[in-house]
């Protein structure tokens, strides 16, 4: 299994991703940091990937020495499914999370109704992660085997 993970959170990133390896021996894992080399990264090599592990919230650019990241961008995952959508990329998407709510109010429940229902194609579910609760490994791993079928 191929994955690109866009996450900007170093420890959570790690976390997933040594969970991830360890759960799925045969999987590559891709990470990108931001909103604009997540996206970049999917438009040029969509193909090449059977799942996109998502966060919500993320700076525009990659945070650097000499960068910033530009805006923080609270919603910048559904931006990415919606850029998904407009340009007929098919690779199903998993929401990953450490945030029950957002900075426009938005709740994460009702943001998975929405991304349900607007992007159906791709969005199959999320997970709320957490460094104190390991409940995010066991609904990760279930929706990483609904695509293995």
């Amino acid at each position: 299994m191929k994955i690109l993970f866009i996450e900007d959170h170093p420890l959570k990133q790690a976390q997933i991703i040594r969970f991830v390896s360890e759960k799925f021996i045969d999987c590559e894992i891709e990470t990108k940091n931001s909103y604009i080399s997540g996206l970049k990264e999917l438009k040029i090599n969509h193909n090449k990937y059977d799942v996109l592990l998502l966060d919500i919230s993320m700076p525009n650019y990659d945070i650097s020495s000499e960068d910033s990241g530009g805006d923080w961008m609270p919603l910048a995952g559904k931006n990415i499914l919606k850029e998904m959508y407009l340009r007929d990329i098919s690779t199903k998407a998993i929401v990953i999370t450490m945030h029950g709510s957002y900075d426009d109010g938005t709740k994460i429940t009702d943001l998975d109704k929405d991304l349900q229902k607007e992007f159906s194609d791709n969005y199959i579910g999320y997970v709320y992660y957490s460094q104190i609760n390991e409940e995010w490994k066991e609904n990760l791993c279930q929706l990483l085997n609904t695509l293995k079928k």
